[in-house]
């Protein structure tokens, strides 16, 4: 147990130590990482006139709303669909598969479908299919446990009072399923906000989210602690989506 605990800590700290430290240099008055030149806000005022830098924060804003709604609704339509004991198991080996996939195989099924398909999936709309196709499975996984334990005698009820199957997925399940859909929603948007990977298979040069932004400048080598105040920024939705979701879990259970 001794030794589960340090894994633990030893785990904890290889992964936020070095986030803190990039916040930390974001208030450093020092272009050099390794100085220490006194507090300073002057990166966050540089980065309130960079347009650049706000356009591709909302770009990728943008994406991740629009991927998280269609992700958590398009979820809860599959997670009812297959519902049923003889496809749950099935069904979810099949959706975990593209999550565990490699991103060399995302990248050439790409190519392929450009190349022989005669599609150009490249821009907004591609970056968005990229992340809804990254994503829907890792949407349909969380939502099907609590779809399979929607009480089945609330459904056959407003069956047997005249509902449709739409009016009873729309008018039974879904506010039955409303924490669930928020905690994945938030996860989903958290998920498409920070990608880099998918984006930068499908993006074009008109198109800059806030990953692709942060990374062409991280791998030529620019030291400008403006990038540490973007980066620094860009963690509060994924924080707040985090806040959220652990609130609604302790609230709903």
């Amino acid at each position: 147990m001794k030794a589960l605990r340090i894994y633990t800590w030893a785990l904890i700290v290889a992964l936020y130590v070095p986030i803190g430290v990039m916040a930390l240099l974001s208030f450093n008055n020092s272009k050099l990482p390794y100085v220490w030149g006194g507090f300073t806000l002057r990166w966050y005022e540089a980065l309130f006139r960079w347009e650049q830098a706000w356009g591709a924060v909302v770009n990728s804003a943008a994406v991740a709303l629009a991927v998280a709604f269609a992700a958590t609704v398009l979820g809860v339509f599959m997670a009812y669909a297959l519902r049923s004991d003889r496809y749950l198991a099935v069904s979810q080996a099949a959706m975990v598969m593209p999550e565990v996939s490699e991103s060399l195989s995302f990248a050439a099924a790409l190519w392929l479908l450009k190349s022989h398909g005669g599609v150009d999936l490249f821009g907004p709309v591609g970056v968005f299919l990229a992340h809804l196709a990254y994503t829907l499975p890792m949407a349909h996984v969380l939502l099907a446990p609590y779809v399979a334990y929607v009480s089945r005698s609330a459904v056959e009820a407003a069956r047997i009072l005249g509902a449709s199957e739409a009016r009873t997925m729309m008018s039974v399940v879904m506010p039955l399923l409303a924490p669930a859909f928020v905690a994945t929603f938030l996860i989903v948007f958290a998920n498409s906000f920070d990608t880099y990977v998918k984006t930068a298979f499908t993006t074009s040069p008109g198109f800059v989210t806030a990953p692709i932004l942060l990374w062409s400048y991280a791998a030529r080598g620019r030291g400008d602690p403006t990038i540490y105040a973007l980066a620094t920024l860009m963690l509060i939705p994924s924080l707040a989506a985090a806040a959220i979701y652990f609130r609604a879990v302790k609230r709903y259970g």
